[in-house]
């Protein structure tokens, strides 16, 4: 059943009793990093990065001493609340996720998120994600996707989505109208969504509307343009979907009926501020359908220019008590005032179980994409002469996780080495001469933002020449983060298995899964 904010009383009260300046702080969400302990005030929400427990338990105690209105503690929470909140439980990517293909783990997963950080006083997530992963090459959607199957989306976001929202925390679908269709990065410049009106009904659209009927409470905008449903500036430029009106209101609210929180993506990213003067962008936003602005710099010299942009008529004071009461309206039927969303917030964690469930859906999602040989399940045995080679940009980042590779491997044999970077002619020597019985190599890298492409690339991607996958030695790649390694490298990778991700069981049951200890997933649902 579709969420709808209904627009109270008490809400209407208080809003008009807030000054302009007031008004500008309760429709807009900046980040603690930004904002810091020596600025703190009153907010309508506010985002934490990634801190320890005890730090974040202090800074929202804080951050809530100043608010007058209770605010939204938010974070996003893709993957379990381990990447926002260290030391908490950590989940394989929705990729991951969605290749075990079960909404009761999916569900399981959005309800221990829900619980772990709703004990910290978290009750907003930016989170799941709703895009499809088409372009293997996007920067911003791939293994944070559940696949590029529509059907497949709805399955598994839509039940995490549900598992999140009936235990205390609201979810937020994005980035509508879709991203996943192209190799620009949002966060540099404006994608075009480059679909007419029923290829996109019958794909993303499909999936967002569907979320949308089952109760998606907030949706997230991308910095993306939309030529099927929008018009062209006088530059012939389209409009990104956070500042159209076209998008958000026409499309949106009256097509869709769409009636719950909008809340913009970052509104420095490229996307939108390369598109228009950032100031003109936040007002923009607001006045075309955005509720709330995620991440305005909340300086003196933005409330100046806010004001001059109401002097202008650009910004409407209108506008902003709407969007100031849509929000208060939101937090009172969650519970805020009455302290009661925070009750589902103290449920207590089961550490246990919810660790648990992590490896059981590690085991699940772990999946031999390619094995054109039959290679896998391969024996390691305390004799067997293995090579882990690392084909990875940017691979002092990640020290910890080829360690554990390292170590793993070396409980199988006492015959391991590592190569990270090592060159073609190293490989080439290495199987050209029979040093070693099996080559286990991790390529590929995660997705950073503003990263543009997340392929291999400069120095390290000569690494794939030279011919040395084509000899006798045996070749085990293995993408832990990048899931779609294979489709770059179709001929010279025969053997390929993905990971969706690294917490700390997953190169275990990677292992165990690569030996035939355990049963590895060939069901390629989420590259369907």
């Amino acid at each position: 059943m579709k969420y709808k904010i209904s627009q109270t009383e008490r809400a209407k009260k208080l809003v008009e009793s807030l000054s302009f300046r007031q008004l500008l702080n309760q429709v807009c969400c900046p980040t603690y990093g930004l904002v810091g302990k020596e600025r703190l005030e009153e907010f309508g929400a506010m985002f934490f990065h990634p801190m320890e427990r005890i730090e974040l338990q202090q800074i929202i105690k804080r951050f809530k001493h100043f608010c007058s209105i209770p605010p939204f503690i938010v974070s996003d929470l893709e993957c379990g609340p381990g990447n926002m909140i260290l030391g908490a439980t950590k989940f394989p990517y929705m990729m991951g996720l969605s290749q075990t293909n079960s909404t009761d783990l999916a569900y399981e997963v959005g309800t221990s998120t829900a619980i772990e950080a709703g004990e910290l006083g978290y009750n907003w997530t930016f989170s799941p994600v709703a895009d499809l992963a088409v372009d293997p090459d996007s920067p911003v959607v791939s293994l944070r996707s559940a696949g590029k199957n529509p059907e497949q989306a709805i399955k598994i976001a839509g039940a995490y989505m549900t598992g999140l929202q009936a235990n205390g925390m609201m979810a937020t679908i994005k980035h509508f109208p879709g991203d996943g269709y192209s190799s620009w990065d949002q966060h540099l410049t404006t994608p075009d969504l480059p679909l007419d009106a029923d290829a996109w009904r019958n794909g993303p659209g499909r999936v967002f509307q569907t979320l949308i009927d089952q109760g998606a409470m907030t949706l997230m905008p991308g910095h993306i343009a939309f030529p099927a449903f929008d018009e062209p500036d006088e530059r012939g430029l389209y409009p990104p979907a956070t500042v159209s009106k076209k998008l958000l209101i026409d499309l949106l609210r009256h097509e869709m009926g769409f009636e719950g929180l909008v809340v913009s993506d970052a509104i420095e990213m490229g996307g939108v501020v390369g598109y228009m003067n950032y100031y003109d962008a936040c007002a923009a936003a607001l006045t075309n359908g955005c509720d709330m602005l995620l991440f305005p710099r909340m300086d003196e010299r933005f409330y100046t220019e806010m004001e001059r942009r109401f002097d202008s008529g650009s910004l409407s004071l209108e506008t902003l008590r709407d969007r100031a009461c849509r929000i208060v309206s939101l937090k009172e039927q969650f519970g805020l005032f009455q302290d009661t969303q925070s009750a589902l917030g103290k449920l207590s964690p089961d550490k246990a179980v919810h660790a648990a469930l992590a490896e059981n859906v590690v085991k699940q999602s772990i999946t031999l994409v390619r094995d054109r040989g039959g290679l896998l399940p391969y024996p390691i045995l305390p004799d067997t002469k293995v090579l882990h080679a690392v084909i990875m940009n940017n691979h002092e980042r990640y020290g910890e996780l080829l360690d554990k590779m390292k170590r793993g491997i070396g409980r199988y044999t006492n015959l391991v080495d590592q190569w990270i970077d090592p060159g073609p002619d190293a490989l080439f020597q290495a199987v050209a001469s029979k040093t070693y019985d099996v080559i286990i190599c991790s390529i590929g890298s995660r997705l950073s933002y503003g990263l543009n492409v997340v392929r291999l690339h400069d120095e390290i991607a000569r690494n794939m020449m030279g011919g040395w996958t084509k000899f006798d030695t045996p070749i085990i790649f293995v993408s832990h983060f990048h899931p779609f390694v294979h489709k770059e490298y179709q001929a010279s990778i025969d053997t390929i298995v993905n990971t969706y991700g690294d917490i700390d069981c997953t190169v275990e049951y990677l292992l165990q899964a690569i030996t035939g200890k355990i049963p590895i997933n060939r069901a390629l649902v989420a590259h369907d």
